[in-house]
């Protein structure tokens, strides 16, 4: 009797941490994610401040952020693999640094750039 809810208890607690994985909850909320130091943090070496190129990102060859063109033809899902993968010998990727909701929160301050 005591095994059978040892593992009744057991399977309730595996099937709802797959539940609750496999959902789509994040870990940690996007509400937490401050976006903008991110962005400072990792980006404004190469795509500057306001999202204009810094000289070092002139030679590497960054996007302008700042450029209505460049937003208008730029889908999220380019930006977020982009992020994700990076260029070789241009830009590092950041998927081993950034989790994927702080990679989308970085989004956000990217388009905003396209705004001003």
């Amino acid at each position: 009797m005591y095994r059978k809810g040892i593992f009744a208890a057991t399977s309730f607690a595996v099937v709802a941490g797959l539940v609750t994985f496999f959902s789509g909850i994040p870990a940690s909320k996007a509400a937490d994610i401050d976006a903008k130091k991110l962005y400072m943090t990792h980006c404004k070496t190469c795509h500057g401040e306001n999202g204009q190129p810094t000289e070092l990102g002139v030679g590497l060859g960054a996007s302008e952020f700042a450029n209505a063109e460049w937003q208008a033809k730029t889908p999220d899902e380019q930006i977020i693999k982009q992020i994700n993968n990076g260029t070789p010998e241009k830009m590092m990727p950041f998927k081993e640094k950034l989790t994927p909701d702080e990679i989308k929160a970085l989004v956000s301050v990217i388009r905003g750039f396209g705004k001003k």
